[in-house]
């Protein structure tokens, strides 16, 4: 499938609103003040973002299915993760909506970003962290998800695996609440060196 990249201009009421209902769907991430701070990221050239963009059809607009970030900072930090000097660059923000995950659209915007840090002669490294992929292989950690009214269809990590990423370390990363009590879902932390 074609799709290209576009920055998005956080400046821009309407592509504001659109990335918002976005990261609505996506679950997280939506509020003004997330977004406005990666407008602020955006000013500081540690934030690179964009639209994943398909062509309309028989002449209509294009259509943002999506987004992804390119970033020097990593949130909440680590150095292994992102470099504000560019050497280690991540992929933080990535989404598609549901009704276009086939067709080889994810696998394209990642290649487009790749090919970004490529031509950044700073970067030597990209990383991205998605949800361990304990949480597909293993029993309890599998019903902990169901418990908190999410379960994934597959392990995302086992997607970026295929696309070259090694991962290089798994530790707690994300909050989550519980009636019973509150914990960390665990990420597992991928990178694949460029030069």
């Amino acid at each position: 499938m074609i799709c290209t990249l576009t920055p998005i201009n956080l400046y821009n009421p309407s592509e504001y609103a659109t990335l918002q209902r976005q990261r609505h769907i996506c679950g997280w991430d939506y509020s003004d003040e997330s977004i406005l701070a990666w407008r602020e990221k955006q000013d500081a050239d540690l934030k690179t973002f964009f639209w994943i963009i398909l062509p309309g059809k028989s002449g209509d607009d294009p259509i943002r299915v999506g987004h992804i970030s390119l970033d020097a900072y990593a949130s909440p930090p680590d150095p292994g993760l992102a470099q504000a000097d560019h050497s280690v660059l991540t992929i933080q923000t990535f989404f598609i909506l549901p009704e276009y995950r086939t067709g080889g659209v994810g696998r394209r915007a990642m290649q487009l970003v790749e090919e970004m840090a490529v031509n950044d002669p700073r970067c030597q490294t990209v990383t991205l962290n998605a949800l361990s992929k304990e949480y597909i292989e293993n029993e309890e950690k599998r019903a902990l998800l169901k418990s908190l009214g999410t379960e994934p269809e597959f392990a995302a990590v086992l997607w970026y695996e295929r696309l070259g990423y090694v991962r290089w370390k798994t530790e707690p990363r994300w909050p989550y609440k519980l009636p019973q009590g509150e914990g960390m879902y665990e990420a597992d932390f991928m990178r694949k060196q460029l030069r």
